[in-house]
């Protein structure tokens, strides 16, 4: 079972083109060389311990732009597999968490959308917060019972 699970919402993308999926939107130019420098993805997963940012697992929704924000994830922790989860995009957070629960990764860094990576945050740890684009937010999560509740380890901003 995953102990961190980080949070984080896709970089700056393109508005929709006439004929264009919501799922196929890119990233902007910025919003990847956003995500690409040094107060980007790089600040913020220089938090993680090197054993995190070496065993995490990497997730990310099917729309081409959480997945290109995954990949900017990958450069900057280390080389891994991203794996698509379309609860992401779907926005489930019940069968989301189910899967978090059944996965043997002790880290795993979700890449998705808002709203759900604000109201996931808030259902979690009962903080609010609001997500701009590239930002992250590591949650520490406890057994299933209250006893052990979920809570906010770290939240950062993206830089824009």
């Amino acid at each position: 079972m995953a102990h961190t699970l980080i949070l984080m919402r896709h970089g700056n993308a393109e508005k929709a083109q006439e004929g264009q999926t919501d799922q196929e939107r890119t990233l902007t130019s910025q919003g990847l060389a956003a995500l690409r420098s040094p107060s980007g993805v790089a600040r913020t997963f220089s938090l993680l311990s090197q054993h995190e940012r070496e065993t995490a697992a990497l997730w990310a929704s099917p729309a081409v732009r959480a997945v290109q924000t995954a990949q900017t994830v990958a450069e900057a922790i280390g080389e891994r597999p991203i794996i698509t989860c379309d609860e992401l995009w779907e926005q489930n957070p019940t069968a989301f968490m189910e899967k978090v629960r059944a996965s043997d990764a002790s880290t795993i860094i979700a890449v998705g959308h808002v709203p759900f990576v604000n109201g996931l945050t808030a259902a979690l740890t009962s903080v609010k917060l609001k997500f701009k684009p590239g930002a992250a937010a590591a949650i520490a999560l406890g057994d299933t019972n209250e006893a052990d509740p979920e809570k906010l380890l770290w939240f950062v901003q993206a830089a824009r």
